[in-house]
């Protein structure tokens, strides 16, 4: 049974001499506008994801290898889903006669067999771990080419070994993002995620507009996922676009850059690591003077490292109860080859040099849960439980001032008693020069996620968050604001500032069961208030601002589509400037859970 698997799942069939016209000819056919709606309603039909026996459940992602744990490998076979195939990734009787979806499914390359191989931590003769093969099932799903991954335990006729089945299903590799459509402004980018199914990807993007003094600009970015089975994925590519994280507001500019990381793809591993180089440039899109466009250009060398030396997974499938202990170091050096030539920009902290050695002495002990329908429409997420805290050390050189740094920092989670999931973090940091503290930060953040229920046919979640950031002696930190997503979504260019906010959020989603050729909406509801010692130094004592929203945001996730969003927001008590009501068409990125436990060191974060 698992050779007839794998040979169904083999590569795509040679094509006829005479496929233009058959083509053509069913081309032809599409004409009926009721035919070619069935058919695009049978192909959206088969995309749904599998039926969930309980749609509220979050399961310990090794509960399904624990009773096969120790016994050894003796197969191990490959099922590639089709993109546009069965409702269910295990289901392996279906098959189909409609054109349409063979000829989706040929416009796609299947991810070969030694791709998904050269992603796997385990091979034939090896012994059954749990955690391992938990580790890389979730692994393989939040690789960017796959939607969705199972490793199956097959029975054989012996007790001491077990035949193994990797199922995998892809994401349609081409995708379209539209970021601007207008008379006189257009911007999108083209892509493919994983080119020849080899692991690879492509795109390219480009923006016309004729307000612009330079109207054309384009990027271009080529990525290798799991560099000959190293974990290590590497990215070159340049952009004029503005899409790397610019250094201040109000400026535009364009980067040359190499990025290489490997993740802690999974808890046993001991190394993880990455660096990033890069050269980047303002560019004077609006036509502005010399006398007051920023003219600068300079280097980032970004490197960060960390191991694992003591660890809490055994090799035989066992964990100690205990957490793993990991040390870490990063470096970072910001040089300018042309500073910007205005007086004020000149002793400005941005626009000048900065190079600084941090270290962490990392404690973290992190499982996962699988469930749906946090933040996604439907597709395998995976969620952290656990904990993790770090006691940081550094030394910075910012505009020839050095200072010493310290830092603490934790956060846990809890699956809690109702099926839901609660998340609590902290942090404290300082810069010390001559042994007084400036710059300090103080981090707190709660968040709240209840279990998912059964609504009007289909289902509701409750996201509650709650932040505070505060900085009580600032040198170089400039204040905070709370424009979109660092305080009201919808706020834009506001002047409120101040050194201590409080953010308050609480959003209802909807998954409803409606689905238009593939594409899922969820509608959510949305409460927003912020605070911000604006005007008192007490901040309690300050204005609150609030905001309430309504909108959907809709999805196909067997396309690399961002989601599509629509939004409307009202804002009773909208300072100067800002409108009362703010409406919103654009397109988000897709969030996901931080799985990896390590990462590269930083400062605690104010902004």
């Amino acid at each position: 049974m698992p050779q007839k698997a794998a040979a169904q799942a083999d590569t795509i069939p040679a094509q006829g001499k005479r496929w233009f016209k058959k083509f053509n000819t069913y081309v032809d056919s599409l004409k009926s506008r009721r035919y070619r709606d069935s058919v695009l309603f049978k192909l959206s039909r088969h995309n749904d994801p599998p039926p969930s026996t309980d749609d509220s459940s979050m399961i310990r992602s090794e509960q399904g290898f624990l009773p096969h744990g120790g016994r050894t490998i003796r197969h191990i076979y490959y099922r590639r889903v089709k993109v546009f195939g069965p409702r269910n990734i295990n289901d392996t009787t279906f098959t189909t006669s409609m054109k349409l979806i063979h000829l989706a499914n040929r416009l796609h390359f299947d991810s070969e067999e030694w791709l998904i191989k050269q992603n796997l931590f385990f091979r034939e003769k090896d012994t059954v771990n749990a955690y391992e093969f938990a580790d890389n099932e979730r692994y393989l799903r939040n690789r960017p080419f796959i939607q969705d991954a199972r490793i199956l335990m097959v029975e054989t006729a012996y007790m001491d070994s077990v035949d193994v089945m990797v199922v995998t299903k892809d994401v349609f590799e081409y995708g379209l993002d539209l970021r601007e459509a207008s008379a006189n402004a257009v911007a999108a980018k083209i892509f493919n995620n994983n080119l020849f199914g080899a692991g690879q990807g492509l795109q390219f993007g480009f923006r016309w507009n004729n307000a612009y003094s330079r109207p054309w600009g384009t990027e271009a970015r080529y990525t290798k996922y799991n560099i000959l089975g190293t974990f290590l994925d590497a990215a070159v590519g340049y952009s004029s676009l503005n899409t790397q994280l610019p250094l201040d507001s109000n400026v535009y500019e364009g980067s040359y850059y190499l990025q290489v990381e490997r993740p802690l793809y999974r808890n046993s591993a001991k190394f993880a690591g990455g660096f990033t180089l890069s050269r980047n440039y303002s560019i004077n899109i609006y036509g502005q003077p010399d006398s007051i466009f920023r003219d600068y250009a300079y280097k980032v060398l970004d490197i960060w490292t960390g191991y694992s030396f003591l660890n809490r997974f055994r090799n035989d499938g066992r964990s100690y109860n205990r957490p793993n202990l990991a040390i870490l170091g990063r470096y970072f050096n910001l040089k300018f080859d042309k500073n910007p030539s205005q007086p004020t920009f000149i002793k400005d902290p941005i626009y000048n040099d900065r190079h600084y050695y941090l270290g962490q002495l990392l404690l973290f002990k992190q499982d996962y849960f699988k469930t749906h329908q946090f933040f996604g429409f439907g597709r395998t997420e995976d969620i952290p439980y656990g904990y993790r805290m770090g006691l940081s050390a550094g030394w910075e050189n910012w505009m020839d001032r050095k200072r010493f740094y310290t830092g603490l920092e934790g956060e846990k989670y809890w699956h809690t008693r109702l099926n839901g999931l609660l998340s609590i973090g902290a942090g404290i940091s300082s810069f010390w020069q001559r042994n007084i503290s400036e710059d300090m930060v103080i981090s707190a953040k709660a968040a709240y996620y209840s279990r998912l229920m059964r609504f009007w046919k289909g289902a509701f979640r409750l996201f509650v968050n709650i932040d505070y950031l505060g900085n009580p002696n600032n040198y170089f930190y400039k204040p905070l604001d709370i424009n979109m997503e660092r305080g009201i979504w919808g706020y834009r260019d506001t002047k409120i500032s101040g050194f201590h906010r409080i953010n308050l959020r609480s959003e209802g989603v909807y998954y409803s069961p409606w689905k238009v050729y593939g594409f899922k909406f969820n509608f959510f509801a949305s409460v927003q208030a912020s605070q911000v010692s604006y005007k008192e130094n007490y901040l309690l004592e300050n204005p609150v601002y609030t905001g309430y929203g309504l909108g959907v945001r809709i999805r196909n996730e067997n396309l690399p589509l961002n989601t599509f969003k629509l939004g409307a927001y009202y804002f009773p008590d909208a300072p100067p400037g800002q409108r009362n009501v703010y409406f919103e068409v654009t397109t988000v990125v897709d969030l996901r859970f931080d799985i990896f436990a390590m990462r590269a060191p930083s400062f605690l974060q104010f902004r």
